[in-house]
């Protein structure tokens, strides 16, 4: 979902600024739809049946969901990923372009910690291979070497774990109550990155390999370079994906108390 959440995407290794993603509204759904799970807010369990709640929801986020005005995400297009950053071993402007994102309906949610009384709601992802198809245009230098260049890009990253954590609220929209993220933070890993810029140097393929090449062999260290600045953008991406979900399902539909619990049960048994 998140995505990203990750967000939808972990979107790319360098940006600041995203844009494409759009939180659209929509009434308020009415009924429980059949991919949508129960929990009930006083089970011990709780954190199981979040975990398996997140889960279900994937497949039917991936395709889309008309009734809550959500659009699929697999594959994720974006319109632009604008780069700037001006100081330290990595120097950067310009941006990603068009970018399509395959990959995030692969997501598995690891874990999920939520504790009702702080207004806290923490979850991990992982991510086992996002693709990303793109134009760029960017000037600066990674590391040691200068980078200029503009045309296609491709990007594969591998084995991406998230840590999310959250603070959400529970306000009334139309007299019923939702969840909306207020507050997020994002941790992340990447086992691996592999990505091609093409027409780097105006074509010059010697150089163009020389830095594609160097950019593969320090691809931990440069994620590492740009790790929160990834992780700002991923938060804002997560908390649109999340809230464009959250807010149109009142929790009288699936985060029940006791006698809202007791009703369903009654409800479900008597068909």
């Amino acid at each position: 979902m998140f995505h990203y959440y990750v967000f939808a995407t972990i979107l790319c290794y360098f940006h600041t600024k995203v844009s494409g993603y759009q939180v659209k509204d929509a009434p308020l759904l009415t009924k429980r739809p059949p991919w949508l799970r129960v929990c009930r807010r006083s089970d011990p369990e709780l954190n199981t049946c979040l975990n398996d709640l997140f889960t279900e929801m994937f497949p039917q986020l991936a395709r889309g969901i008309p009734d809550m005005n959500v659009d699929p995400f697999e594959p994720l297009f974006l319109d632009k990923v604008t780069v700037s950053k001006g100081s330290g071993a990595i120097t950067l402007t310009g941006g990603l372009y068009d970018l399509v994102v395959s990959g995030p309906s692969n997501s598995t949610p690891t874990y999920t910690e939520f504790d009702e009384a702080k207004k806290t709601w923490n979850f991990g992802l992982t991510l086992p291979l996002l693709s990303i198809k793109s134009q760029y245009n960017l000037k600066g230098k990674i590391l040691v070497l200068p980078l200029v260049g503009h045309g296609a890009c491709d990007l594969k990253l591998s084995n991406v774990q998230t840590k999310v954590t959250t603070t959400v609220d529970f306000p009334l929209r139309e007299g019923r109550e939702v969840v909306k993220i207020d507050k997020m933070q994002v941790d992340f890993k990447v086992g691996g990155m592999k990505v091609k810029l093409y027409n780097l140097f105006n074509g010059n393929k010697v150089l163009g390999q020389t830095v594609n090449q160097f950019i593969n062999q320090n691809a931990l260290e440069i994620i590492g370079e740009l790790k929160d600045s990834i992780g700002d953008s991923l938060a804002g991406i997560f908390t649109d994906i999340m809230n464009n979900v959250f807010t149109k399902m009142p929790t009288d539909l699936w985060f029940l108390s006791d006698e809202e619990y007791e009703k369903y049960q009654k409800e479900s048994n008597s068909k």
